[in-house]
């Protein structure tokens, strides 16, 4: 006798639309850098089916009270994280064909300029936004929202600027921020050597997508944090092809590259999503 019922064409669709929204937030929770927020919830998830499967009554009422408070705590610890999920979403039919954006004005403002603060040893701290938001790691400085440009960074980070020891962030070819603070790495064996500015730099490394140019006002070297790493580089030629590589990753690709991205990537992400799915049809619609 047949515990389960044949899926239907209907049925197909079903799956295929929940494994698309499992893998949609595995996807999410793992840019978000919550990948252990992840696999507790697919713990509890294991546990939840366990009990569904052995009819453990109590133990299923419990749950389903707690998946309800622990809906509410998501969205109130990552409102940020969900508000640009839903913002990407929204604007997604708007960059489906094209080119992506041209950033190569934005790029060579920040070499040159890099290169200059560099030459006369005036420290520096440049931040370029990823796809986490900033909000929540960044203190004080003041608010801008102005068009970049060498003679606004380079005024900024003069001696005399109120802001120049803190950190300029940049979103959009746009200074947002000037004079923040962020929070500083604890990694000492990545510290040797460096700085406050370049401690600030990894912090925000160790919890961001984020890029930042560190300069250094000792030594009058460039360097690069970025995904919990800190490396100073050889020179401004580096600082460029470091700078076109993250734009290119981080700007937003035409319908063709992401179609690719999505086939090409994330396979572990994808097998997780259907096995879910799968189960929780065999689960709570297939029995007869």
């Amino acid at each position: 006798m047949n515990l389960v019922r044949a899926p239907g064409l209907a049925d197909i669709l079903d799956i295929a639309c929940v494994t698309l929204i499992i893998y949609s937030f595995l996807v999410w929770f793992k840019r978000a850098r919550a990948a252990f927020v992840a696999r507790g919830l697919l713990i509890l998830a294991g546990f939840y089916v366990f009990a569904r499967l052995m009819d453990m009554r109590m133990t299923i009422w419990i749950f389903q009270g707690f998946f309800a408070v622990l809906i509410i705590a998501i969205v109130v610890i990552f409102q940020e994280e969900i508000r640009h999920f839903f913002e990407r979403l929204a604007l997604w039919s708007f960059k489906r064909g094209g080119d992506g954006p041209d950033f190569s004005r934005e790029l060579e403002i920040l070499v040159r300029t890099a290169g200059t603060l560099a030459h006369a040893k005036v420290g520096a701290l440049i931040v370029l936004k990823g796809r986490d938001p900033l909000e929540r790691h960044a203190e004080g400085g003041w608010s801008l929202n102005g068009e970049i440009s060498e003679a606004i960074l380079e005024s900024i980070f003069d001696y005399h600027s109120l802001g120049h020891d803190g950190a300029v962030l940049l979103e959009g070819g746009r200074l947002t921020r000037f004079g923040a603070h962020l929070p500083l790495s604890r990694d000492f064996s990545k510290l040797s050597g460096f700085g406050t500015r370049h401690s600030a730099a990894l912090g925000l490394a160790e919890k961001t997508d984020a890029l930042s140019v560190v300069i250094s006002e000792e030594k009058g070297t460039v360097s690069v944090a970025r995904d919990g790493n800190l490396r100073a580089l050889k020179g401004l030629e580096e600082l460029h092809r470091e700078l076109e590589a993250f734009y290119r990753e981080k700007a937003p690709a035409p319908l063709p590259k992401d179609a690719l991205h999505f086939i090409r990537h994330n396979t572990r992400e994808k097998l997780i999503a259907l096995c879910i799915a799968v189960l929780l049809w065999i689960l709570l619609v297939a029995p007869r």
